[in-house]
């Protein structure tokens, strides 16, 4: 399980496309299936924990803490070196529309129109309120938009710490799992350093390790808020939701399960819905629309081999539409978007059934929602037309997450003692 993990996150860093451009992505694809089925395999009809606090002082904090503290050290001067030596704030087109926006919202002018009159190119306000919102702070307070979104991946990856200190093991294995996503954080830094430098990607990450945090610990408050910050930023999460929702439906209750979904709805509304569609119900079809040339022009983007190039980076399976797909360039994007559709969908349907048809006791709900959680954004995201490694990351975070499960709580301690939900 563990081997599996280590060697997912290698192939995402130092071992990065070393098979080639068509066998590294299916490989990687592979492992992260094999991933997802063994840890299913681990956790069939194991119970879980309401998973008690844990007071500040006690001797559960200190292997957490340590590895915390160690992390910080050896991120914090990478991360501080990538942001001020790399690239500028404006080196790539993401923190310059996003800049945009905040002034706008500060400076009291409409926000969601397009960006053609700052950027100097025509662009449709594409970003979402998730995405752009929390730079506000930076924007006000002068500083550079990288440590805001590097801020809220350290508060995702405390929400991960605090999962893993109220499992209550011994202090070699708090220090363990505390480890992996820290020492993963770092090797990003030093092999693809430009998800810190020149994107806000951490911020999605953030926002993930945080959701899956309210499923585990499970704390309603926590969960929403996460999802809202995850439904507003990026659309990838949106079909696991209702998967999510009929487990609790099923599995804890009735009211519970419409609880979240009306929050859920309800934020979107207030955050989305009426201060930004309500004046252009346009606006969502166009910006896909501008999606689809932007795609195009990706497809376009040759590296030196003369293939696109963030096609052939390893990390996704769309360059066997490009190279394999019948017809002309725009129909075989059109059928990488159907597959990507299609399979998104069969993962969630397929992980529905799966649960139902399972002999009872059936494995926990909230276990469960995590693995489906993992294996769907796995699949999402290989299957992306255009496979940034950036979006991508996302994904890899929440494998740590399948060894903190399968780990489990320690025996005896007074979190140990659960029913299968």
């Amino acid at each position: 399980m563990l081997g599996l993990v280590v060697l997912e996150a290698l192939q995402f860093t130092f071992l990065s496309n070393k098979l080639g451009p068509y066998a590294s992505p299916v490989v990687l694809y592979l492992t992260a299936v094999a991933l997802c089925f063994a840890a299913y395999q681990a956790l069939r009809h194991r119970p879980w924990p309401v998973l008690q606090p844990v007071a500040v002082r006690s001797r559960w904090w200190w292997p957490a803490a340590l590895a915390l503290g160690v992390g910080l050290l050896l991120c914090v001067p990478l991360l501080a070196a990538r942001i001020s030596g790399t690239h500028p704030q404006d080196y790539s087109d993401i923190i310059p529309a996003l800049t945009v926006y905040c002034q706008r919202l500060l400076a009291g002018e409409v926000v969601h129109r397009p960006l053609t009159e700052d950027l100097g190119y025509f662009l449709e306000p594409g970003y979402l309120p998730g995405t752009w919102l929390p730079f506000v702070v930076p924007e006000y307070f002068r500083f550079d938009y990288r440590w805001m979104s590097s801020f809220v991946l350290l508060l995702g990856l405390l929400g991960y710490l605090v999962v893993v200190v109220r499992l209550r093991r011994a202090a070699l294995v708090t220090l363990g799992l505390s480890a992996l996503p820290l020492l993963f954080t770092y090797a990003v830094l030093l092999r693809r350093a430009d998800i810190f430098s020149l994107t806000v990607e951490p911020l999605v990450v953030g926002y993930y390790l945080l959701l899956v945090a309210g499923v585990l610990l499970p704390s309603r408050p926590l969960f929403v808020g996460a999802l809202l910050l995850c439904l507003l930023s990026r659309y990838s999460v949106v079909f696991w939701v209702p998967l999510y929702l009929g487990l609790l439906y099923v599995n804890e209750s009735r009211r519970g399960a419409w609880t979240v979904a009306g929050l859920a709805a309800a934020g979107v509304v207030a955050f989305y819905i009426v201060p930004v569609l309500s004046h252009d119900w346009g606006l969502f079809m166009r910006v896909q629309k501008v999606y689809t040339t932007t795609t195009l022009g990706e497809w376009n983007h040759l590296n030196d081999n003369g293939l696109p190039m963030h096609l052939y980076n390893g990390i996704g399976l769309t360059n066997f539409f490009y190279e394999f797909a019948p017809g002309d360039m725009l129909a075989r994007l059109g059928l990488a978007k159907v597959v990507h559709l299609a399979a998104s969908l069969a993962v969630v349907g397929g992980a529905a059934l799966v649960y139902w048809r399972q002999r009872l006791p059936r494995t926990h709900h909230r276990l469960y929602a995590v693995i489906a959680l993992k294996l769907y954004l796995t699949t999402f995201y290989a299957f992306l037309q255009v496979p940034y490694a950036y979006l991508a990351v996302v994904g890899f975070f929440t494998s740590f997450y399948l060894v903190v499960l399968v780990v489990g709580p320690g025996a005896g301690s007074p979190t140990s003692k659960a029913v299968v939900g």
